[in-house]
């Protein structure tokens, strides 16, 4: 036990590194929408440079597996985390769009990395799902801390400032990351094989379009949501409440993605599937007709249990789990991408509710026809029985 308890000492730190590495990104989802003029970005930009990072990730995963099992998850890991606050210090002095696409994909580098060598280091110990699961809390953590810290340094301080400081409380990253132990360091990291861009199965579709939805589209236009649906509201007033909704969305990850799967365990993995899809598509229906703050909470509540218990749901869809899970992680990156893309696209859009109402219904089709099947398989048990 104190052997395993000091080998918590390597993924603890590597996701706090990330956790503290994440304050620059996260809080740039809520400001910029809101305030891109002041920052000198146009508004047809803001979807590529909420968005790129993402797709970035989705073909650097690969590429950084390799480069871990070359110089080691340590250096890899301090490397990272350097280019992760350097990213934070760009968005307070950077003057055009391709400075910020740049640091956008310096950024979608560096979380690939952090991400990936967490993992790798949480897999090193014996309970691994106990690692696995403490260590994805812990990375949860920061983002929230920045979504709720800055929009109070931005009362105080301008955008420059504000960017600035979140880059002097991301320092810690450092201190962990250069502390991670150098033993087992270069301990190769097993991956599948096989595509996983497939046509996607009904429950990866359902997975495009809720990350579409959520982790795409409401992300970038909270704000805007607000702006639309309360009279005389300020800018900053509509950051702060988007600032705050979104921390809540972190909380949810924290809190409820672990509560859920404990449900689930229980009561049936299927049951809570569905109730919490359809919770999803309620909280949405209210988000686009105007409750923008029940809807968020509903939202996001329900849809981090389904996203934390969706994993293991379509594990059972193959004889080879690990096939239908890489599948299902692919085509969640994809949904929120192009979704960010989308989101940012539709800022300035009188199409927006539109839009909204349309992936919505989408999203309802889907869940009718995976009840009817998964209402057709079971009625086949119990005859087959």
């Amino acid at each position: 036990m104190e052997e395993n308890k000091h080998g918590l000492k390597a993924p603890l730190f590597a996701s706090l590194s990330l956790a503290f590495a994440s304050f620059g990104d996260a809080f740039l989802y809520p400001f910029l929408p809101v305030n891109h003029a002041a920052v000198g970005v146009p508004v047809v930009w803001i979807g590529v440079l909420l968005s790129v990072n993402r797709f970035v990730r989705i073909f650097s995963n690969a590429w950084i597996v390799h480069l871990l099992a070359k110089y080691g998850l340590r250096l890899v890991t301090i490397l990272a985390m350097l280019l992760a606050i350097l990213s934070t210090a760009g968005y307070a002095v950077a003057a055009n769009v391709f400075l910020w696409l740049l640091l956008r994909i310096v950024w979608g580098l560096a979380f690939s990395a952090l991400r990936i060598s967490t993992i790798g280091y949480s897999l090193q110990q014996a309970q691994q799902g106990f690692a696995l699961g403490l260590t994805r809390g812990i990375q949860e953590i920061g983002p929230m801390v920045s979504l709720l810290l800055a929009p109070l340094l931005l009362q105080y301080f301008n955008s420059t400032q504000t960017f600035f400081a979140l880059t002097i409380l991301s320092l810690p990253a450092f201190y962990f990351a250069w502390n991670l132990p150098k033993q087992n360091d270069k301990t190769p990291i097993v991956t599948g094989r096989g595509s996983v861009l497939q046509i996607p199965s009904l429950l990866n579709s359902i997975t495009f379009t809720s990350a579409f939805l959520i982790d795409g589209i409401i992300v970038v236009v909270l704000g805007i949501l607000f702006l639309h649906c309360k009279e005389s509201i300020t800018l900053l007033t509509a950051t702060s409440l988007a600032a705050f909704y979104l921390g809540y969305r972190r909380v949810c990850l924290v809190v409820f993605s672990p509560a859920g799967g404990w449900v689930a365990d229980r009561i049936g993995l299927k049951h809570i599937f569905n109730l919490s899809l359809f919770m999803m598509i309620a909280g949405l229906v209210m988000l686009a007709f105007g409750w923008i703050e029940t809807g968020a909470i509903i939202t996001f509540t329900f849809y981090s249990i389904h996203a934390a218990i969706t994993p293991c749901y379509v594990s059972l869809e193959q004889d080879h789990p690990l096939v239908s899970v890489a599948a299902n992680a692919t085509w969640r990156d994809m949904g929120a991408a192009f979704g960010t893309l989308a989101g940012g696209l539709l800022l300035s859009s009188s199409y927006l509710n539109h839009v909204l109402i349309f992936t919505i219904f989408g999203l309802a089709i889907l869940f009718m026809f995976h009840w009817g099947t998964a209402q057709r398989t079971l009625k086949s048990l119990y005859l087959w029985k």
